[in-house]
């Protein structure tokens, strides 16, 4: 299991609001400077894309949830 750090600004899927729909990422954490900490395994549901995806995928249907 590994940690990736995000910027507000990639279009990933932890970071979209239709991904896990209202909860989001269970193990996402805030950092300084605008960058969040994620696991790289956690898979969750994909409400636009009617799938299970990883939290480090990314797609053209992001809408940024921070």
């Amino acid at each position: 299991m590994g940690k990736i750090m995000l910027r507000r600004t990639d279009r990933k899927c932890a970071l979209c609001k239709h991904w896990n729909g209202a909860m989001g990422s269970q193990t996402i954490q805030p950092k300084l400077g605008g960058y969040f900490q994620v696991e790289m395994t956690e898979k969750q549901a994909c409400y636009q894309k009617t799938c299970q995806t990883a939290a480090n995928f990314s797609c053209s249907k992001f809408e940024s949830r921070y």
